[in-house]
């Protein structure tokens, strides 16, 4: 992948509109305090509670559109 096409897809990310069945956990907060008490073999926070995996389907293939395929 080039940083051309990064670039645009992270343009193409801030600039997708939330659905509007967006719903998002309420009060979503990560208390860096406390992830930082957990013992370090704890593997911290990953994926989202923030789309489903329709959503989150649907922002890539934004992203995506009209990005140019490696040379």
């Amino acid at each position: 992948m080039t940083e051309d096409q990064v670039k645009h897809m992270v343009n193409r990310f801030l600039a997708w509109k939330l659905p509007a069945d967006f719903n998002p956990d309420g009060g979503i907060t990560l208390d860096k305090a406390y992830l930082n008490s957990l013992p370090a073999s704890y593997p911290g926070p990953s994926g989202t509670n923030l789309f489903s995996a329709s959503q989150a389907e649907e922002m890539v293939r934004y992203m995506l559109e009209g990005n140019r395929p490696s040379p």
